[in-house]
């Protein structure tokens, strides 16, 4: 609340405006007297004269300006005192109003007001109150204005009576004509309307600042593009954005365009017309380069505004600097592209292939500092081993692809030159521009580190942590040796427990993993440091005792094996559970002569145990050579198979990915139906095709019935998948592949990329010529290479490189152990590590449980098959997912 108090006569300075007013009066010549205005004057006058002084009244002078007319009104009407109050609303449209004249103190008249005001009856009339008729509300209030009798005048809007105008008189006959009282109620209202409008130009001007700070905090300026008449009116924070003095209120297109960078120009044009002739909003991020030599970001949005015709006539829109923002992601673009690969070596440079960022990684592999490294060119560190073609065809994929993957020679600090696997990665910003590169790179030497480990590692079976085929084929040769030398014997013994197929069938392979841990266990406790315990997989085992003195010593210790069968198996089922084995032994060199013949006649002398009876051992003999007979029956009728039709048959066992669930591929596998019947397993036939030199005619048909099937596939419209088909050794080995396959993709017409070959890693550990030329010829056709089993042969990575493989398969074996014993998991983990370092592709085999499936996702494998998804199944039944 305001209060003003002024004495009538002395003490009064006039307002501008009153002033100025009574100057205009005074050269009309219609003042004549009084320093406070003509005595003659009447109340139309002074409503004429405040509602000029009001024109030009403000928020911060409306009370004086009010004053002054209260005082001339009391002077017209000889009054003791006037007195103007308009309260506050429910809306705020208005703050409260005070204003006084009186020769008295007006101190205590704003508390005698709010009482008057609590009590008094809100009449709508104007009332005249003598001494002996007032109330103690209108008695309080005339004591502090003054003067023996009070004209209450209200001021009224639409809710009823919102404050008064009093008059107080001397004279207690004074009476007000009703004109006089309408007069002073016209000016009472024309005040309350003049503090609602400055209340709200008040609120407008607060908000309109307020706006403008905003903007500046923001650094976002707003503009109203008038577009019949080409003019841009722009806020001061647009202005100082583009760098002009902020008191620059309208400019033209053709000046805003001026700014635009030379290269966004006609991005930001096309985007201009589109939005005047779609009539749609618009947004957008250019640059601006500014007379200061200063380049901008500037993200810029607009709406249109049309009329009846639909035309567009006019634009509004915001300007927002987003430099500083801009560059903040930029710097978070590259710290995270940093972090992601912190583990190796990181290098970022510019567009000009600059240095301006390196790892601690990168400092330990080169030798060089950061500081020593920062600002050269990436070149400083070629070894001159690649000529300028190399580098050419590296920024070429750069352009083309984004990214480049390979090996590298560079150089250490000290002058070493040694192998890098490196990725290049194009960073571009939001208009596709290539602002920086991120190398990527691993020290080779850590790669061969791995191939070390992985060697050892893959000596040894993951489940049961007992030698594998191929550390028993070592020591067995060794212990041959050793016997030749010093006449001593060896002994063989190979081991097939009895039905356990049955036990993976009925309680599951956790319960047939759990129980050939426990059988490996107990022999390799109870037997000789000396002997060696091997799986070779499966169910199957060999022990091979060195200086063995006669038979009786390796039947004693066939019969300590079968004694550790007596010993129920706990397989985690809640019950125990008891396994038979059948045992064949053989001794150096009553039985053969090398590592082959020992093992294979173990083999017969095992298998003649399982006819006679199982659970139980024999000693192979001259007689057991039907045997081998029947063998040979069996390879005989292979080679007819082979030219019957539909007795060799392919089925399908799914590959699916990780990620989605969904069937990426597949691998062909070869079932055998006899004409009688019987499906003789690949186990049985398979061997005696390897023996019997039928294993490249056996893959050759394999490959073109998969073929035939890509073909209707893809005659069918099917999505694309991968068909994977095993060559064996011995075909890849034979020569003469790709030739059959060039042949086969001719005849059939298929895309050469659905097919992947899978080949054992023992096949390409020779760097022959035939070798060198097939792995060539086969990946000209456009084929891709898988190595199968990866992990259970001799594990060298440097043939990775060498022959482009695309993909590792991990043996099933690896895959099962991972959630038995820690090994496995390392092993398999290594493969993975490996395979993703060098570019490859991972697909896991064997899975058959939710945790294996889960390890293999927690360790980034990408593909996987198995039973937990599906059986081996034929075409008919193959479901695509």
């Amino acid at each position: 609340m305001g209060v003003l108090t002024s004495a009538a006569e002395g003490t009064y300075q006039p307002s501008e405006g009153w002033k100025r007013v009574e100057d205009e009066s005074r050269k009309a010549g219609t003042v004549k007297a009084g320093r406070f205005g003509a005595t003659d004057l009447r109340l139309e006058t002074i409503l004429e004269r405040t509602m000029r002084v009001f024109i030009t009244t403000r928020a911060s002078t409306f009370s004086t300006d009010v004053e002054g007319a209260l005082l001339q009104i009391a002077r017209v009407l000889k009054a003791a005192s006037t007195a103007l109050y308009i309260s506050t609303d429910e809306h705020k449209t208005r703050p409260e109003l005070l204003v006084a004249v009186s020769r008295n103190s007006t101190e205590d008249m704003a508390s005698v007001l709010q009482d008057s005001w609590n009590t008094a009856e809100a009449g709508r009339a104007p009332r005249c109150s003598t001494a002996d008729e007032e109330t103690p509300a209108e008695e309080a209030l005339r004591l502090v204005l003054g003067g023996r009798v009070l004209t209450t005048i209200p001021l009224l809007n639409d809710v009823g009576v919102t404050g008064w105008l009093f008059v107080s008189f001397d004279d207690v006959t004074t009476k007000l004509s009703a004109r006089k009282l309408a007069h002073l109620g016209t000016f009472a209202q024309f005040c309350l309307l003049m503090q609602e409008r400055l209340h709200v130009m008040t609120v407008l001007e607060d908000r309109e600042r307020l706006l403008r700070q905003t903007e500046r905090l923001a650094k976002i300026g707003s503009w109203y593009d008038d577009v019949e008449n080409d003019q841009i009116t722009i806020t001061p924070q647009t202005a100082a954005i583009f760098e002009q003095d902020e008191n620059l209120e309208v400019v033209s297109l053709s000046q805003y365009f001026e700014y635009i960078h030379a290269e966004d120009m006609e991005r930001v044009a096309r985007t201009l017309a589109e939005s005047m002739n779609e009539c749609k909003p618009s947004d957008m991020t250019y640059r601006i380069s500014l007379p200061s030599g200063t380049e901008k970001v500037i993200h810029g949005r607009a709406e249109v505004i049309v009329n009846a015709e639909g035309r567009v006539v006019a634009r509004v829109g915001s300007v927002q600097d987003i430099t500083e923002q801009q560059a903040r992601e930029n710097r978070l673009r590259l710290a995270m592209t940093v972090f992601e690969f912190s583990m190796e070596g990181v290098v970022i440079t510019g567009a000009d292939q600059k240095i301006e960022a390196v790892n601690p990684a990168f400092s330990t592999i080169t030798g060089y500092s950061e500081r020593e490294a920062m600002g050269k060119p990436i070149g400083f560190l070629r070894s001159g081993r690649h000529n300028e073609e190399f580098y050419e065809r590296i920024n070429k994929q750069l352009q083309d692809r984004g990214y480049w993957r390979g090996e590298i020679w560079n150089t250490r600090k000290n002058g070493e030159t040694y192998p890098q696997w490196l990725t290049i990665t194009v960073v571009r910003d939001d208009q596709s521009r290539i602002t920086h590169y991120v190398g990527v790179f691993s020290d080779m030497s850590r790669i061969k580190e791995h191939e070390q480990q992985l060697k050892h590692l893959s000596n040894y079976d993951s489940l049961t942590n007992l030698p594998n085929r191929h550390l028993l084929l070592s020591r067995l040769e060794g212990a041959i040796t050793d016997a030749t030398v010093n006449q001593r014997k060896v002994g063989v013994i190979a081991i097939d427990l009895d039905h356990f197929k049955h036990i993976n069938d009925s309680l599951g392979h956790p319960a047939g993993d759990r129980l050939l841990q426990d059988f490996a266990k107990r022999m390799r406790q109870r037997l000789r440091d000396s002997d060696t315990v091997a799986r070779q997989g499966g169910d199957d085992f060999v022990v091979v005792l060195e200086n063995v003195a006669n038979e009786a010593q390796v039947k004693k210790v066939a019969d300590i094996i079968l004694e550790l069968l007596k010993t129920p198996f706990d397989v985690g089922v809640g019950k125990d559970f008891y396994i038979g084995a059948s045992i064949g032994i053989t001794l150096f060199p009553d039985h053969g002569a090398d590592v082959t013949q020992l093992l294979s006649n173990a083999d017969v002398a095992m298998y003649e145990a399982k006819n006679e009876g199982r659970n139980s051992y024999r000693v192979y003999s001259n007689e057991m050579t039907q045997v081998v007979a029947d063998r040979l029956e069996l390879g005989n009728q292979l080679r007819r198979a082979l030219k019957a039709q539909n007795e060799l048959r392919l089925y399908y066992q799914p590959q699916v990915s990780i990620a989605d669930s969904k069937t990426v591929g597949v691998e062909a596998l070869i079932r055998w139906h006899t004409p009688e019947g019987e499906v003789i397993p690949p186990g049985r036939f398979l061997p005696v095709a390897e023996e019997g030199g039928l294993m490249p005619d056996l893959d050759s048909y394999v490959l073109g019935v998969a073929c035939r099937q890509i073909a209707v596939w893809q005659q069918e419209g099917k999505e694309k998948i991968i068909v994977a088909v095993n060559i064996t050794q011995p075909t890849f080995m034979a020569g003469g592949l790709v030739g059959r396959l060039s042949t086969l993709l001719d005849e059939t017409g298929i895309d050469p990329t659905w097919l992947e070959l899978e080949i054992t890693e023992g096949a390409l550990l020779e760097p022959s010529s035939q070798v060198l030329n097939t792995i060539s010829g086969l990946k000209a056709l456009g084929v891709a290479l898988a190595i199968d089993d990866f992990g259970t042969g001799y594990s060298s990575l440097s043939y990775l490189h060498r022959y482009q493989v695309d993909k590792l398969k991990i043996d099933r074996g690896f895959v099962q152990s991972v959630e038995v014993e820690d090994e496995g998991k390392v092993i398999t983990r290594t493969i993975i590590q490996m395979a993703k370092g060098l570019g490859l592709q991972v697909l896991a085999e064997g899975v058959e449980t939710e945790g294996q499936l889960a390890f293999l996702r927690d360790n980034g494998c990408e593909t996987c098959q198995g039973f937990f998804f599906s059986r081996p199944v034929p075409v008919e039944e193959l479901v695509w997912q």
